[in-house]
């Protein structure tokens, strides 16, 4: 995104120059002749106060501007295969997302994921091995940089372990009304 241009106004004798200090941030910069201040910011800039000097050769006036460069916003997340439905002491394949605009700096969950899975707060990714059971319960994930912060939804049921049963001597063979 470009920067929008600051507009300046001002009086008195014509400007010759202008300056600032410090160096705006990588990929901002003033025009040393005409004042106007462009571009498309490409680093994270915390906010500062930049003193611009407008020049002549009766010396030099100044005024000061604040920037902060922040992150796009974090859009379009997504977990492919939502709902998820696992068992019980069973290890889960890693579950990581997607999204689009700024890069994630950190990912959370609520409610809290079941006993044994957890959130990687770096990545998003969910992994582990559950070892309660949990009815279907939906869960809202949160993906956060210093643009803001977007959220999706996922539906996560933990089961038992299905059971295994076997009879022994089959085949039976039983006489009418005895035990």
């Amino acid at each position: 995104m470009n920067l929008a241009s600051p507009i300046f106004t001002g009086s008195g004798g014509t400007i010759t120059s202008w300056e600032v200090d410090p160096a705006l941030p990588t990929g901002i910069s003033l025009d040393s002749s005409s004042g106007e201040i462009s571009g498309t910011p490409t680093v994270l800039s915390t906010l500062t106060t930049y003193t611009i000097y407008a020049n002549n050769t009766g010396g030099s006036s100044t005024t000061t501007i604040d920037f902060t460069v922040i992150d796009e916003v974090p859009y379009a997340l997504f977990y492919s295969g939502s709902p998820y439905t696992y068992t019980k002491g069973i290890a889960i394949t890693d579950v990581t997302p997607s999204s689009l605009g700024g890069d994630v700096v950190t990912w959370s969950i609520a409610p809290n994921l079941p006993t044994g899975l957890s959130i990687d707060a770096a990545t998003g990714t969910i992994s582990g091995t559950p070892n309660i059971l949990s009815t279907v319960t939906t869960y809202t994930v949160t993906a956060t940089n210093s643009g803001g912060s977007d959220t999706i939804t996922i539906d996560i049921t933990v089961n038992d372990v299905i059971p295994s049963i076997s009879y022994s001597g089959s085949p039976f063979t039983e006489t009418k009304g005895q035990s």
